[in-house]
Order: C-alpha cells, then structure tokens, then sequence
C-alpha cells in the first residue's frame, strides 16, 4: 500500500510555509503541526462580511468582497475543518452566517441562487465559472440549496422560519442525487457512475470519488474501497510529483483567452488570477494530505514537530 513518507511531507511541508495564503497556511498548521484552531478561525472570520456573509477571494478564482450563497458554502467547507472544535470565534462565525441566511438573500421559492446568480461578479476579477448569467439568477442550485440547508439543520432554531424553510428545501430534493462537492456543483455520483471510476475518462476539474466518500467511516466505504484505493494512490503520485507552485507563463494564458473569449471583451486572466491560481496549489497540496490522514496514509504520526 502506497504512503507518503516523513520526508516527502516535510518536501511539501516547506511549499507550503514557502507560498500558502494565511488562510491555508493555518489550516496546515492546525491539522498537522497541532497549530491552534482559534488562528486558523480567526483568519477565516477576516473573510465575513457585516452581513454574515463571506466574500473576497476566499475562493480563490473569484475576488468578489460581496456575499453570496456559494461564498459561504466554500467558507463551510473550511470551518468543517474545526468541527469538533469549542470556539467563540466558530459560534461567531456560525451566527453571522444564519443571520445572512435569514435575510433571504439570493433565496428563491425552491432554493438559493449559484456561483453565477451573482450580479456583482462582473464587477471584480473572476474566472468564466463565475461570469453573471441572468437566467442563473432565477433558478436554484440544488448543490448550493442543499449545503446551506444541512448547515441550517445543524445549527438553526429548531422554531425559526429559516429552520422550517430548510426542512421543506431538504424534502424538495431528497430524491436528488446532486450536491456541491469541494466547491464543484452539480455533483452527481450516480450519474458519474463512480463505482466504475476510470482514470483516464475522469475529468479532471471533478474531484476524485474519494472526496465524495470522506472517511473509512462513510457508509459509502465499503461499496466504493476498491474505487478509494485507485484515488488514494493517485493523490500520492500527484504529490511526488508536485514541485514549486508557479506562475501560470503568459502563452499558457494568452491561449486560455483565445479557447475562452471574454463577453465583453476583457481578460480573464488578470494579475488576481495569476494569484488565485498560486493559491490553489497550496490550497490543493493541504486538501490531499488530509484525505491521506483520514485512510491512513501517512507513514508517520501526527502532529509533527518538525524545526
């Protein structure tokens, strides 16, 4: 069984003290060098709006300051990193986040809007995913409805309108297989067809089955071990051969312009671009070793200690 050795962790331990934003740079602190969780929160605090809300680049791609449903999905992707944690900050965090939910912001009839419902992505550097779409705007994302309704469930009064509205959105769509998945939406693993993953039909921008999976402890585990075990292997094969994160060179990004025109003309790629997709490397390196920790494969003990 393939696992990642002591000495290729530190290898990717100094990439990411060398280039992690500070928000992925605690989280790596925090689940593997016994760093403090109320660090790690209150650098993720810093992207919540007065509104409750998350906004700027905490998705790296879009450099929207505004709230959205989607921000906040991606800011609950890192505070399930804290789960377990006791923390005024977290209850801090977590009350502003039912606050915004509250206000119904972006919340249709059957459900919130998605990535591109957002008018006021237009007016700050995005990459096409995030482009305003009008017709996205009068229609739920299932993936997003569904994370926000969950999050809801677990945290909201149990007598609040909220609540309630939750309860009524998770029954829409209990027979709906779609989830947002690591920021992906539309997720699908029954359509995806995971039990017969083939690596070289998977695309790439999806993530891998294992993610969907989560845990030797998902009740998924047993069906999809097979499937798990390909992933696993491939995250450390990656990550053998990930070096120094760099910056994208400019014929690479003169084609992705030329493949993606701009509706109004404009770049994509912009110089915040260029640092978002610095901070996805980072982001990525810290995402696979932790689904390493959770199957154990780390041929070492955690936390280290390194100097």
């Amino acid at each position: 069984m393939k696992k990642i050795s002591l000495d290729e962790f530190l290898r990717l331990r100094k990439l990411i003290h060398r280039n992690a934003r500070p928000l992925d740079f605690t989280k790596w602190k925090y689940l593997f060098e016994n760093g403090s969780c109320e660090e790690f929160l209150s650098v993720l605090s810093s992207y919540q709006n007065e509104d409750g809300g998350f906004g700027y680049n905490i998705e790296c791609n879009n450099w929207n300051p505004n709230s959205s449903p989607y921000t906040i999905c991606i800011a609950l992707d890192y505070l399930d990193t804290a789960d377990d944690s006791i923390s005024s900050i977290k209850d801090t965090i977590i009350r502003g986040i039912l606050k915004y939910l509250d206000s119904g912001t972006y919340l249709l009839d059957d459900g919130w809007v998605g990535m591109q419902g957002i008018p006021s992505n237009n007016d700050f550097a995005h990459l096409p995913w995030f482009h305003f779409d009008p017709k996205k705007a009068t229609e739920a994302d299932i993936g997003v409805t569904k994370r926000l309704s969950d999050f809801i469930l677990k945290y909201a009064d149990e007598n609040s309108d909220i609540y309630h509205k939750a309860v009524a959105l998770k029954d829409k769509y209990k027979l709906c297989g779609q989830i947002l998945l690591n920021g992906v939406p539309d997720y699908d693993p029954l359509s995806l067809e995971m039990k017969s993953f083939d690596p070289a039909t998977w695309h790439f921008w999806l993530p891998l089955p294992v993610y969907f999976i989560g845990s030797p402890k998902s009740r998924y585990y047993p069906e999809f071990k097979h499937v798990v075990d390909i992933n696993l292997d491939t995250i450390i094969d990656t990550l053998h051969n990930t070096n120094e994160i760099r910056i994208a060179p400019e014929e690479e990004l003169n084609t992705y312009e030329q493949n993606n025109p701009h509706p109004d003309g404009k770049r994509w790629c912009v110089t915040e671009q260029a640092i978002g997709n610095y901070y996805w490397g980072t982001h990525n390196i810290t995402s696979n070793l932790d689904i390493l920790r959770k199957f154990d494969r780390l041929d070492f003990n955690l936390p280290i200690h390194a100097k």
